[in-house]
């Protein structure tokens, strides 16, 4: 495995970081990333910034808004939150690769006391709240499953900036999205914060795997930042639905 060191907390940074890896390293070993994001909305590939956001209180708000390459519902994110990207060949179908990261972010969740449990295709659960949601996209022979965990969100804030899908949250009994999501910090023993959490997870995540620690050089860095300048910091992109 290839863990990828980095602290930068760019939503953008890390969407065009993903598809560097995609485009340029065809590795056998998969590549894990866990980083954090300032205050952004991250909407899928095929949804309406507009249907999906509330976006004058966005604006109020300094929340960005970046769209990933990647399907699923908009997800919100601060730095109460840890995400996780798996950069691998493609050895299956895209519904296994899933559940595979799933088993592997569950079982580390476990071993920190997590009551973690997958509930439907990608989302994962503690006492029937969601804190974290799966997605995925590939291309050129490689796939890229990532999520975010919501250990110490700000759930208020998600609330407002989020418009929920009436369609989704109905069938299921959930009258509002705060009432259906939850943080995992009440599960972790000890007053850890979200860059402590993310070490445990880390140790958890690579513990008796043999894997090297992967540091951007300038030439990876110049291609990241024309990934990032010609699709995710761009509006036409950020926008081009709504």
């Amino acid at each position: 495995m290839i863990f990828v060191e980095n602290t930068c907390k760019n939503a953008a940074f890390h969407f065009s970081a993903e598809e560097f890896f995609v485009r340029h390293i065809k590795s056998n070993e998969p590549v894990l990333m866990l980083w954090q994001a300032d205050k952004t909305v991250m909407l899928g590939n095929n949804q309406s910034a507009r249907a999906e956001v509330n976006l004058s209180y966005a604006e109020e708000s300094s929340i960005a808004i970046v769209r990933r390459s990647s399907g699923g519902g908009a997800i919100y994110t601060d730095s109460g939150t840890v995400l996780f990207s798996i950069i691998e060949p493609v050895y299956d179908e895209m519904t296994i690769h899933r559940e595979n990261v799933a088993a592997i972010i569950i079982e580390a969740l476990v071993k920190m006391n997590v009551p973690a449990y997958r509930d439907g295709r990608n989302d994962i659960l503690a006492d029937g709240r969601k804190f974290s949601g799966l997605a995925q996209y590939s291309s050129g022979g490689m796939i890229c499953t990532h999520g975010s965990l919501l250990f110490d969100t700000d759930l208020e804030t998600l609330t407002k900036v989020l418009i929920p899908d009436k369609k989704k949250l109905q069938p299921k009994g959930i009258s509002s999205i705060r009432s259906r999501v939850g943080n995992i910090k009440p599960y972790i023993s000890g007053d850890l914060n979200a860059d402590e959490f993310m070490q445990m997870l880390k140790n958890n995540l690579l513990h008796k795997k043999d894997f090297t620690t992967y540091n951007f050089n300038d030439n990876d860095l110049i291609e990241i930042n024309k990934i990032n300048e010609e699709k995710y910091s761009s509006n036409d992109w950020n926008f081009r639905i709504g």
